[in-house]
């Protein structure tokens, strides 16, 4: 066994299928491993490895100036139900999870129920690894998990609302995650909300409209995310939940791009990774093409700065987030025009 950290198990399968909360655990560990490594060296993520030859070396190398080497290993085709031809069968990894160096700590992660007989759970077991499974979460679960977020955030919703969450999320446990920060951020300091606040905030036209306003800043013609800006304001929409939504989807941005320049892969890569659903994980990967890194940093920073003297009284909010849609408009403009005079 190696000398991993308190918390962080030298051996772990993360396994089951609700992909939202595999995903959230799989990002906790990776936090956890970027937080104990000095160098992102001593951290390996691989996906879907059909062939073992690139995990058996990484569970075998030595860590860099660091005590230990982190290796995550996402759904190996090694442990789903249906074999994929031509991948090396489990026993191999199982052989290779034995032969793993002192200094690896190990973390599994599978979007699915892995088969009791698998021989990669004996091996865990006999290593003794820890095995974290994730039920799908239904009926009165389903409620009582979406209960707990609701008071995390601060939220109280009547019954009505709650039941308005579940029916237009299908369930998914992402969505829902996605629709409580929605909401505290249109809240802004208020506890209570209405039901008819949350059925037009929630699978609602103005949902729409707010979370178009990137796409169309980084469509053909940027000046359309600024006139959504301008309208969406003009039409009462709070200026806090316009920054909150924005910033949460630059935040969205700037992780796709950089799973896009770590692997390959494309949209499934960006859905593994930062635990979004597939029709948003093809939208960020189109997106992420459309600007610079470096444009999207400037506007999260910018967007904090406004959030801080919109709060501290500094600002006047509307004017201000209007002055911001315009500058990003034309940013988004020069950095196309630089973009056409490098390659032409």
């Amino acid at each position: 066994m190696t000398g991993a950290p308190p918390g962080l198990p030298p051996l772990l399968l993360i396994h089951g299928e609700e992909r939202h909360l595999v995903d959230a655990e799989a990002r906790e560990w990776l936090d956890t491993a970027r937080a104990q490594s000095s160098s992102d060296l001593n951290i390996e993520v691989i996906d879907a490895p059909s062939k073992l030859d690139q995990v058996r070396r990484s569970l075998t190398e030595m860590p860099f100036l660091d005590p230990l080497r982190h290796v995550m290993v996402r759904d190996a085709p090694q442990l789903t139900e249906r074999a994929r031809r031509g991948a090396d069968p489990p026993d191999l990894l199982a052989t290779a999870l034995r032969e793993r160096g002192p200094t690896t700590v190990v973390c599994l992660v599978v979007h699915g129920k892995v088969a009791p007989t698998n021989p990669v759970l004996g091996a865990l077991r006999d290593l003794g690894g820890h095995i974290s499974y994730h039920a799908p979460v239904r009926g009165r679960d389903l409620r009582a998990w979406l209960d707990t977020r609701l008071r995390a955030a601060g939220l109280r919703l009547p019954a009505d609302a709650v039941q308005h969450m579940l029916t237009v999320s299908n369930g998914d446990l992402g969505v829902l995650e996605n629709e409580v920060a929605k909401l505290r951020a249109y809240a802004a300091g208020r506890q209570t909300l209405g039901a008819d606040e949350v059925e037009r905030l929630v699978g609602g036209d103005e949902q729409v409209e707010v979370w178009g306003v990137l796409d169309r800043l980084l469509g053909p013609t940027p000046g359309a995310g600024a006139a959504a800006v301008d309208g969406g304001l003009g039409g009462g929409m709070s200026s806090q939940y316009l920054i909150a939504t924005m910033g949460g989807q630059i935040r969205d941005l700037l992780g796709a791009q950089e799973v896009l320049r770590e692997r390959r892969g494309g949209a499934g890569a960006v859905a593994a990774a930062l635990g979004v659903p597939p029709w948003k994980a093809e939208r960020l990967a189109r997106q992420a093409t459309a600007v610079p890194g470096a444009v999207l940093e400037g506007w999260l920073r910018a967007l904090q700065r406004l959030d801080a003297d919109v709060k501290g009284g500094r600002v006047e909010d509307a004017s201000a987030l209007r002055s911001f849609a315009l500058r990003a408009a034309r940013e988004v403009t020069e950095a196309r025009q630089r973009s056409r005079a490098r390659t032409g």
